[in-house]
């Protein structure tokens, strides 16, 4: 679907451009899938069309940071399960992208409910799952569909891998288990590039480990270690690690994270909460609490938000951020921890996540208030190409 020129302005809504306070009366212009400028008062050159959105409001499309979409596929029960491969609990070469069945009818509930873009995920079953793809929401190629292959590797703390091997009467069967097992992983690694690096200087032949290339992108800080932990035993586990092989640290779920709120933010971790309005069907989960994102703000805390789909509806995830702003949390925050916030994480907030010149046109139009559930998403706009409803 396109319907859209290549020069168009957006007119007369009330704009959020998660970068600055909200512009009543504000204007849009699109050139070529990019925002040329947002502002009030902009002059809108002659020949381009004009779309008049009087009492409508735009937002910046929105970005799941964590979901398996594609991956555990919904309505397919265990045959739509491809996030979790258990020969073994270390497999960082497995990847998402290679899972991803387009087809899965939560890419047009995601669509239709403005997320314009997802991180899709392996699941939390292994110790180290396997690696990150960024998508955007546009077709049903998964090429065409890719924005990166890799933006982060997923490991796992706490009941999900720990449960899984034990059954097996494998390592890791505890937590402590799970973290000797990264340890020694990453110290593998980290040996490994010692290794390279000295063959490379006296010009020998060096033979590569393709898992300890993956590692070492992390032990490099190319990319972060994404850590599922709920606990907060498990999420000060995680950080202790990460300080000790000096790694970018991302913490996913974070469910205990709002009762170490003022240590998170003196460890400056970003963390991604969520899904916020599912049931603690597990121990872990005991000390869920929707008043989280308000006190994770409260202490500073860098936070997204995430929908964990399909463990919530993905199109449940603007829900989850007008749940936490009934709980305390701040609306400005609150558009942010699905717009610009996750860019950050995922490295593209030069390119997605806010309404700014010079960046790609992924916007949703409201039919009025968004924090307010009575108003709905009536089209969605990705890369300057209308991919749901209608702009008239």
């Amino acid at each position: 679907m396109t319907g859209l020129p290549n020069q168009f302005a957006l007119v007369g809504a009330r704009i959020y451009t998660a970068a600055g306070e909200p512009l009543d009366q504000g204007i849009i212009l699109i050139e070529e899938g990019h925002i040329k400028a947002v502002g009030q008062g902009i002059d809108v050159p002659a020949d381009w069309t004009r779309f008049d959105l009087q009492g409508k409001s735009i937002t910046p499309g929105f970005i799941d940071a964590h979901c398996h979409i594609g991956v555990f596929n919904e309505g397919a029960g265990e045959v739509g399960h491809d996030g979790n491969d258990y020969g073994e609990p270390v497999q960082p070469m497995l990847r998402a992208l290679d899972a991803i069945y387009p087809d899965d009818p939560a890419f047009v509930d995601a669509l239709q409910n403005g997320i314009t873009s997802m991180c899709i995920s392996p699941g939390s079953g292994n110790v180290i799952g396997g690696q990150m793809a960024l998508l955007k929401n546009r077709g049903n190629i998964v090429e065409d569909m890719l924005v990166d292959e890799f933006v982060g590797l997923k490991c796992a703390f706490g009941e999900n891998p720990k449960v899984r091997y034990a059954s097996l009467r494998k390592i890791p069967g505890t937590r402590m288990g799970i973290a000797a097992m990264i340890r020694k992983h990453f110290l593998k690694a980290s040996q490994y590039n010692e290794r390279k690096t000295r063959h490379h200087e006296e010009e020998k032949y060096f033979e590569h480990d393709p898992e300890m290339e993956v590692l070492g992108k992390i032990l490099s800080r190319d990319l972060p270690l994404r850590a599922h932990a709920h606990r907060m035993d498990d999420i000060q586990t995680a950080i202790r690690i990460a300080e000790e092989f000096d790694l970018r640290l991302v913490i996913e779920h974070c469910t205990e994270g709002w009762t170490i709120a003022d240590f998170l933010a003196r460890k400056q971790v970003p963390v991604i909460i969520g899904p916020l309005n599912s049931t603690r069907t597990k121990f872990e989960l005991r000390n869920k609490s929707l008043e989280s994102a308000g006190v994770l703000e409260k202490a500073g805390v860098q936070f997204s938000i995430m929908s964990d789909a399909p463990v919530e509806r993905i199109g449940a995830l603007f829900d989850d951020v007008r749940l936490a702003i009934r709980n305390g949390l701040s609306e400005r925050t609150a558009l942010e921890a699905i717009t610009i916030r996750p860019a950050r994480i995922l490295g593209y907030e030069k390119q997605i996540g806010s309404l700014e010149s010079g960046k790609q046109a992924d916007i949703n139009v409201f039919s009025g208030d968004p924090f307010d559930s009575r108003n709905r998403v009536e089209a969605v706009i990705i890369d300057g190409k209308l991919q749901y409803g209608a702009i008239q």
